[in-house]
């Protein structure tokens, strides 16, 4: 059954006051984690988006205040939260779980450059009962996102360039998961963009890779660090008669895996399955997984 995923309501009002004397903000993370019951309590669909709405707002002005790109508030319950290893990027994503167990996400992207800091929102544009994943691939702005929650960010660097590597996982519906690998890269005017032609899979050059495989199955997509590849578990059919019909997907005990050269993923398939599983698993992770956001990972 689908494991459920809860919006989660973030009341910042008396953390401007609280910083000054607990540079922690424990207190803040208390409460927004005690809101969190109130939150799952909620019945109907109006409840949450009205609940979401304020959750929105509370936390665009946490991220517009001073401090709070240094302040961890990684441990609110439900609510993914990401630090890029050069220390310049932060992303946090969440969802809202509809009673008819579809999803719609939200996030934003935070930036420090040149003193600054950025703040972004991350708009999921898809219907949440109609998802076309080729139109996905088209998707190349924050406004323009296909939704998920960020698991993992790969820093990489091209002819002086920077780019944030996101996987990630999207709920789907009732029958399939999805996961999703992109890249996120800002302009010289400084815009988030997710880029063009960054995946090279079977001569094909795509904008992001989309895997969806049934909901009852577990997919491997993780970075490995040791070895600098992402490992993918390769997915089929239970039978060939299910092919393209991806309730029946699920791994086969192989891998392919992604590598990262002259600026673009280029995927090598059939990889030892030794170095596949054989690794130090990020702790960052199993630490989103603890805190609810998901057990799919």
């Amino acid at each position: 059954m689908k494991r459920t995923l809860f919006v989660i309501l973030l009341i910042v009002t008396s953390f401007v006051a609280n910083s000054k004397n607990d540079p922690n903000f424990k207190p803040v993370v208390d409460t927004l984690n005690s809101l969190f019951v109130e939150v799952i309590q909620a019945r109907t669909d109006a409840q949450k988006e009205t609940l979401n709405n304020e959750i929105t707002e509370t936390l665009n002005k946490f991220l517009h205040t001073a401090g709070s790109f240094d302040h961890a508030i990684d441990t609110v319950k439900n609510l993914s939260c990401l630090k890029s290893s050069d220390n310049a990027l932060r992303i946090y994503t969440w969802n809202l779980c509809y009673t008819d167990g579809s999803f719609k996400y939200f996030g934003f992207v935070q930036q420090k450059a040149g003193g600054k800091i950025n703040v972004y929102g991350l708009q999921d544009r898809r219907n949440k009962n109609n998802i076309d994943t080729n139109k996905a691939l088209e998707y190349y702005t924050t406004s323009e996102w296909f939704g998920c929650i960020y698991y993992e960010c790969i820093t990489t660097s091209w002819n002086s360039r920077t780019y944030y590597t996101l996987i990630g996982w999207d709920g789907a519906n009732n029958l399939i998961n999805r996961k999703i690998i992109e890249v996120l890269a800002f302009t010289k005017r400084g815009i988030p963009v997710f880029e063009k032609k960054m995946f090279k899979a079977d001569r094909v050059i795509s904008s992001r890779l989309i895997f969806e495989y049934a909901d009852r199955a577990t997919m491997l997509l993780r970075y490995n660090d040791k070895h600098k590849m992402i490992i993918i578990d390769h997915l089929s059919p239970a039978e060939d008669r299910f092919k393209d019909m991806y309730q029946y997907y699920g791994p086969d005990m192989s891998y392919d895996a992604l590598e990262f050269k002259g600026g673009r993923w280029l995927l090598e398939s059939n990889i030892d399955p030794e170095i596949a599983i054989n690794y130090q698993k990020n702790p960052i992770v199993n630490r989103i997984k603890r805190h609810g956001a998901s057990h799919d990972f």
